[in-house]
Protein backbone atom coordinates (compact mmCIF):
# COMPACT_ATOMS: atom_id res chain seq x y z
CA UNK A 1 0.00 0.00 0.00
CA UNK A 2 1.41 3.72 -1.06
CA UNK A 3 2.15 5.33 2.00
CA UNK A 4 -0.80 8.58 0.68
CA UNK A 5 -3.29 5.91 1.28
CA UNK A 6 -2.33 4.61 4.67
CA UNK A 7 -4.86 6.33 7.47
CA UNK A 8 -1.82 7.44 10.46
CA UNK A 9 -3.13 5.43 13.06
CA UNK A 10 -0.45 6.15 15.89
CA UNK A 11 -0.86 9.96 15.39
CA UNK A 12 -4.48 9.97 16.08
CA UNK A 13 -3.93 7.85 19.45
CA UNK A 14 -4.97 9.84 22.98
CA UNK A 15 -2.36 10.00 25.74
CA UNK A 16 -3.74 7.25 27.30
CA UNK A 17 -4.57 4.89 24.67
CA UNK A 18 -0.35 5.36 23.58
CA UNK A 19 0.03 4.67 26.91
CA UNK A 20 -1.38 1.66 27.18
CA UNK A 21 -0.12 0.59 23.38
CA UNK A 22 3.51 0.87 25.02
CA UNK A 23 3.01 -0.95 28.00
CA UNK A 24 5.11 -3.96 28.51
CA UNK A 25 3.56 -6.49 31.56
CA UNK A 26 6.50 -8.08 33.34
CA UNK A 27 7.49 -11.21 32.21
CA UNK A 28 4.98 -11.53 29.18
CA UNK A 29 6.30 -13.61 25.97
CA UNK A 30 5.45 -11.94 22.67
CA UNK A 31 1.87 -13.22 21.10
CA UNK A 32 2.36 -16.91 19.91
CA UNK A 33 0.96 -16.04 16.15
CA UNK A 34 2.65 -19.26 14.83
CA UNK A 35 0.61 -20.91 17.81
CA UNK A 36 -2.50 -23.58 17.59
CA UNK A 37 -5.33 -22.03 18.44
CA UNK A 38 -5.53 -23.54 22.00
CA UNK A 39 -1.83 -21.81 22.67
CA UNK A 40 -3.27 -18.65 21.49
CA UNK A 41 -6.52 -19.13 23.90
CA UNK A 42 -3.92 -19.72 26.99
CA UNK A 43 -1.83 -16.73 25.75
CA UNK A 44 -4.67 -14.15 26.07
CA UNK A 45 -6.01 -15.56 29.27
CA UNK A 46 -2.57 -14.81 30.49
CA UNK A 47 -2.23 -11.26 29.00
CA UNK A 48 -5.86 -9.89 30.13
CA UNK A 49 -4.60 -11.18 33.80
CA UNK A 50 -3.28 -7.20 34.69
CA UNK A 51 -5.62 -5.96 33.08
CA UNK A 52 -8.64 -7.61 34.87
CA UNK A 53 -6.85 -7.20 38.07
CA UNK A 54 -8.69 -4.35 40.98
CA UNK A 55 -11.72 -5.10 39.93
CA UNK A 56 -14.88 -3.86 42.07
CA UNK A 57 -15.34 -6.96 44.37
CA UNK A 58 -19.29 -8.17 44.17
CA UNK A 59 -21.44 -11.66 44.49
CA UNK A 60 -20.76 -13.76 42.01
CA UNK A 61 -22.16 -17.33 40.92
CA UNK A 62 -21.35 -19.67 38.89
CA UNK A 63 -24.05 -21.35 36.68
CA UNK A 64 -23.55 -24.10 34.10
CA UNK A 65 -27.09 -24.02 31.92
CA UNK A 66 -28.22 -26.73 29.65
CA UNK A 67 -28.22 -25.80 25.79
CA UNK A 68 -29.22 -27.73 22.59
CA UNK A 69 -25.85 -28.02 21.65
CA UNK A 70 -24.46 -29.04 25.28
CA UNK A 71 -23.69 -27.13 28.66
CA UNK A 72 -22.57 -23.55 28.67
CA UNK A 73 -20.96 -22.56 31.49
CA UNK A 74 -22.23 -17.94 32.62
CA UNK A 75 -21.74 -16.31 35.49
CA UNK A 76 -23.75 -13.66 37.51
CA UNK A 77 -22.43 -10.83 39.00
CA UNK A 78 -24.55 -9.08 41.78
CA UNK A 79 -23.96 -5.86 43.16
CA UNK A 80 -26.67 -6.03 45.56
CA UNK A 81 -29.49 -8.57 46.78
CA UNK A 82 -31.78 -7.48 44.49
CA UNK A 83 -31.44 -6.18 40.48
CA UNK A 84 -33.88 -3.80 38.53
CA UNK A 85 -33.19 -5.16 35.28
CA UNK A 86 -30.76 -8.05 34.35
CA UNK A 87 -27.79 -7.31 31.42
CA UNK A 88 -26.68 -10.40 29.34
CA UNK A 89 -22.92 -9.59 28.47
CA UNK A 90 -21.07 -11.52 25.37
CA UNK A 91 -17.02 -11.31 25.11
CA UNK A 92 -15.10 -10.31 22.18
CA UNK A 93 -12.22 -12.18 20.74
CA UNK A 94 -13.10 -12.59 17.18
CA UNK A 95 -15.44 -15.38 17.50
CA UNK A 96 -12.48 -17.77 18.56
CA UNK A 97 -10.65 -16.46 21.83
CA UNK A 98 -11.42 -15.01 25.22
CA UNK A 99 -13.86 -16.66 28.06
CA UNK A 100 -15.93 -14.98 30.87
CA UNK A 101 -12.05 -14.37 32.88
CA UNK A 102 -10.82 -12.30 29.99
CA UNK A 103 -13.36 -10.13 30.35
CA UNK A 104 -14.74 -10.03 34.34
CA UNK A 105 -13.35 -6.09 34.80
CA UNK A 106 -15.76 -5.07 32.44
CA UNK A 107 -18.58 -6.85 33.91
CA UNK A 108 -17.67 -6.42 37.16
CA UNK A 109 -17.72 -2.74 36.29
CA UNK A 110 -20.93 -2.96 34.18
CA UNK A 111 -22.56 -4.14 37.62
CA UNK A 112 -21.78 -1.71 39.49
CA UNK A 113 -22.75 1.41 37.57
CA UNK A 114 -25.76 -0.11 36.54
CA UNK A 115 -26.46 -1.70 40.26
CA UNK A 116 -28.15 -4.84 37.79
CA UNK A 117 -27.24 -8.10 38.05
CA UNK A 118 -24.65 -9.22 35.07
CA UNK A 119 -24.87 -12.05 33.49
CA UNK A 120 -21.76 -13.48 31.48
CA UNK A 121 -21.92 -16.56 28.94
CA UNK A 122 -19.43 -18.29 27.93
CA UNK A 123 -20.52 -19.43 24.30
CA UNK A 124 -18.73 -21.81 22.25
CA UNK A 125 -16.18 -20.68 20.10
CA UNK A 126 -14.58 -21.17 17.02
CA UNK A 127 -13.57 -23.09 14.94
CA UNK A 128 -15.27 -25.94 17.24
CA UNK A 129 -18.12 -24.20 16.95
CA UNK A 130 -20.10 -23.18 13.66
CA UNK A 131 -22.36 -20.96 12.73
CA UNK A 132 -25.23 -19.79 14.64
CA UNK A 133 -24.11 -22.14 17.77
CA UNK A 134 -23.16 -19.15 19.38
CA UNK A 135 -26.35 -17.34 18.97
CA UNK A 136 -28.67 -20.19 19.93
CA UNK A 137 -26.57 -20.73 23.32
CA UNK A 138 -26.83 -17.56 24.19
CA UNK A 139 -31.11 -17.69 23.71
CA UNK A 140 -31.16 -20.43 25.06
CA UNK A 141 -29.26 -19.20 28.24
CA UNK A 142 -32.03 -16.39 27.94
CA UNK A 143 -34.53 -18.75 28.49
CA UNK A 144 -33.42 -20.77 31.11
CA UNK A 145 -32.53 -17.58 33.56
CA UNK A 146 -36.32 -16.34 32.19
CA UNK A 147 -38.23 -19.52 33.70
CA UNK A 148 -35.67 -19.84 36.91
CA UNK A 149 -35.73 -15.72 37.84
CA UNK A 150 -37.00 -16.54 41.19
CA UNK A 151 -33.81 -19.13 41.76
CA UNK A 152 -31.39 -16.46 41.11
CA UNK A 153 -33.27 -13.49 42.56
CA UNK A 154 -33.34 -11.82 38.80
CA UNK A 155 -35.75 -9.36 37.24
CA UNK A 156 -35.99 -10.35 33.90
CA UNK A 157 -39.49 -8.14 33.08
CA UNK A 158 -36.35 -5.71 32.19
CA UNK A 159 -33.29 -7.07 30.25
CA UNK A 160 -30.75 -6.22 27.95
CA UNK A 161 -27.80 -6.95 26.12
CA UNK A 162 -24.38 -5.90 26.00
CA UNK A 163 -20.73 -7.12 24.49
CA UNK A 164 -17.47 -5.87 22.82
CA UNK A 165 -16.45 -6.87 19.25
CA UNK A 166 -17.61 -9.96 18.50
CA UNK A 167 -19.64 -10.01 21.48
CA UNK A 168 -21.41 -7.39 20.41
CA UNK A 169 -22.17 -8.87 17.07
CA UNK A 170 -23.67 -11.53 19.44
CA UNK A 171 -25.26 -9.19 21.54
CA UNK A 172 -27.02 -7.43 18.53
CA UNK A 173 -28.53 -11.04 16.82
CA UNK A 174 -29.21 -12.14 20.21
CA UNK A 175 -31.59 -9.32 20.59
CA UNK A 176 -32.96 -9.70 17.22
CA UNK A 177 -31.29 -7.10 15.36
CA UNK A 178 -29.76 -7.93 12.23
CA UNK A 179 -26.10 -6.65 12.36
CA UNK A 180 -25.36 -6.76 8.49
CA UNK A 181 -23.64 -3.46 8.85
CA UNK A 182 -20.42 -2.92 10.54
CA UNK A 183 -20.04 0.51 10.66
CA UNK A 184 -20.80 1.91 13.90
CA UNK A 185 -22.54 5.30 12.41
CA UNK A 186 -24.49 3.12 9.48
CA UNK A 187 -26.09 1.05 11.89
CA UNK A 188 -26.91 4.26 13.98
CA UNK A 189 -28.31 5.58 11.36
CA UNK A 190 -30.37 2.81 10.88
CA UNK A 191 -31.89 1.99 14.10
CA UNK A 192 -32.69 5.90 13.61
CA UNK A 193 -34.38 5.24 10.63
CA UNK A 194 -36.54 2.78 11.92
CA UNK A 195 -37.75 4.41 15.47
CA UNK A 196 -35.56 2.98 17.92
CA UNK A 197 -33.87 4.10 21.00
CA UNK A 198 -30.12 4.38 20.10
CA UNK A 199 -26.92 6.51 20.78
CA UNK A 200 -23.53 6.78 18.94
CA UNK A 201 -20.87 8.25 20.86
CA UNK A 202 -17.05 8.75 19.22
CA UNK A 203 -14.30 8.44 21.71
CA UNK A 204 -11.44 9.59 19.62
CA UNK A 205 -8.03 8.60 20.07
CA UNK A 206 -8.96 5.33 20.72
CA UNK A 207 -8.21 1.08 19.42
CA UNK A 208 -10.63 -1.49 18.84
CA UNK A 209 -11.35 -3.59 22.39
CA UNK A 210 -10.13 -0.56 24.55
CA UNK A 211 -12.67 -1.06 26.82
CA UNK A 212 -10.55 -3.58 28.19
CA UNK A 213 -8.09 -1.05 29.55
CA UNK A 214 -10.09 0.72 32.36
CA UNK A 215 -6.97 0.17 34.86
CA UNK A 216 -5.07 3.30 32.56
CA UNK A 217 -7.67 4.58 30.42
CA UNK A 218 -10.28 6.91 31.88
CA UNK A 219 -12.10 7.05 28.95
CA UNK A 220 -12.41 3.08 28.90
CA UNK A 221 -14.31 3.47 31.92
CA UNK A 222 -16.35 6.90 31.07
CA UNK A 223 -17.45 4.35 28.16
CA UNK A 224 -18.27 1.72 30.79
CA UNK A 225 -20.43 4.40 32.75
CA UNK A 226 -22.35 5.84 29.17
CA UNK A 227 -23.19 2.07 28.35
CA UNK A 228 -24.44 1.39 31.74
CA UNK A 229 -26.72 4.86 31.65
CA UNK A 230 -27.97 4.24 28.29
CA UNK A 231 -29.02 0.76 29.83
CA UNK A 232 -30.62 2.27 33.07
CA UNK A 233 -32.91 4.96 31.23
CA UNK A 234 -34.21 1.97 28.73
CA UNK A 235 -35.00 0.23 31.61
CA UNK A 236 -36.69 3.44 32.89
CA UNK A 237 -38.92 4.30 30.12
CA UNK A 238 -42.57 2.74 30.12
CA UNK A 239 -43.05 0.19 27.49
Amino acid sequence: MKPENKIPVLTRLSDEMKAVVNFLQPGLPPWPADGDIETQRQYYLLERRFWNADAPSMTTRTCVVPTPYGDVTTRLYSPQPTSQATLYYLHGGGFILGNLDTHDRIMRLLARYTGCTVIGIDYSLSPQARYPQAIEETVAVCSYFSQHADEYSLNVEKIGFAGDSAGAMLALASAEFDPLIDDSRLLHQTLQAHQQPCEYKMYPGTLHAFLHYSRMMTIADDALQDGARFFMARMKTPR
